[in-house]
């Protein structure tokens, strides 16, 4: 660990400790690293004595992860709605932009910290702890609660490990470091059980949503010599389950030997397309995803396109055929 990480460990600390009357917020379409993050944040000021508001973007919050402390914390934000923060913590989200509807409840940029792991696209905050080679938003807030000095107790416990455990698909994406072995080491004896975490966040689906899952790798197509895959679900097909369960078809995508890079496509309202993006490693879909105004990181990112399925569909392929070591093929 480095003096210069020690020292913005210690600065966020001792903000979270100056001062009072917290936004805490995330990024548009809440993850399982998300919705961990701030409410590990949460519960810092909660133990604090501080107030604060969880506010995202979102209209529903994934019913998943109501077994974490404070969901009820969590607010969906309304255009107008009466609030006014005299600091703020931004959690696991590169830009203002991608923030949503919260952004515009943002306090000056000197009352800001921003704790995340995207590369850097907006300075919005004047304290950041960001790094591109952490697991997780929840790794960076546990090294931060670790610094707090308030006692480790089973509830921040499987706020963490949780965040954790979501953002390396089970420690099993090539984002898994050994700090995120030491750090579920340190949290197991404080009696969460990841067994059950693991069931609650990743094995707890409709039989619907595992109906549109099938669909989805039913009519999985293969592109540049079976290079790219695509998984690829319509409108009328999405409006008949609960998004949030299949997002696993990301994952999926590039589950196929010799795919390089997997696309997970929905079209969540007519002409317009939210678009999933995983690499093996030889792609950056980073860079993939920015050619379309989104981002993320590497090996995992997003977009969000309004067009046509065939034009995006052709623009897409084209992109990472650009984008292909070998140049493109097929």
């Amino acid at each position: 660990m480095t003096a210069d990480r020690e020292t913005v460990y210690t600065d966020i600390v001792q903000f979270l400790k100056d001062h009072d009357n917290y936004l805490i917020t995330a990024h548009l379409n809440a993850d399982g690293d998300a919705y961990a993050s701030c409410l590990a944040v949460a519960y810092l000021l909660h133990q604090w004595n501080k107030r604060f508001r969880i506010i995202l973007h979102d209209e529903r919050k994934e019913d998943k992860y109501a077994f974490l402390w404070g969901w009820e914390y969590i607010q969906s934000y309304r255009e107008g709605m009466d609030a006014c923060f005299s600091a703020a913590v931004v959690l696991d989200v590169p830009s203002r932009k991608r923030i949503g509807g919260p952004a515009a409840l943002l306090p000056g940029r000197k009352a800001c910290i921003k704790i995340d792991h995207h590369p850097f696209e907006d300075d919005f905050a004047a304290l950041q702890l960001v790094d591109i080679h952490a697991s997780s938003t929840s790794q960076l807030v546990y090294e931060v609660v670790a610094r707090s000095g308030i006692e480790w107790h089973r509830d921040i416990a499987t706020l963490l490990f949780t965040g954790i455990m979501y953002d390396t698909g089970r420690f099993s994406f090539s984002n898994t470091s050994a700090r995120d072995f030491e750090i579920a080491a340190h949290l197991v004896p404080f009696g969460i059980k990841p067994h059950e975490i693991a069931n609650r966040i990743f094995f707890n689906n409709s039989f619907d949503s595992m109906r549109v899952i099938g669909y989805g790798l039913a009519n999985m197509e293969v592109y540049l010599d079976g290079k790219v895959s695509i998984i690829f679900l319509p409108l009328e097909i999405m409006q008949k389950n609960e998004h949030a369960e299949i997002e696993e078809l990301a994952n999926y995508s590039v589950a196929i030997r010799g795919v390089e890079v997997g696309l997970f496509i929905r079209e969540v309202q007519p002409g317009f397309f939210k678009v999933s993006f995983r690499s093996r490693g030889r792609v950056n879909v980073n860079q993939v995803a920015k050619a379309f105004g989104g981002g993320g990181h590497e090996h995992a990112a997003g977009c969000r396109v309004q067009t046509n399925y065939p034009e995006l569909k052709q623009r897409l392929i084209e992109e990472i055929a650009r984008q292909l070591p070998d140049g493109p093929s097929g």
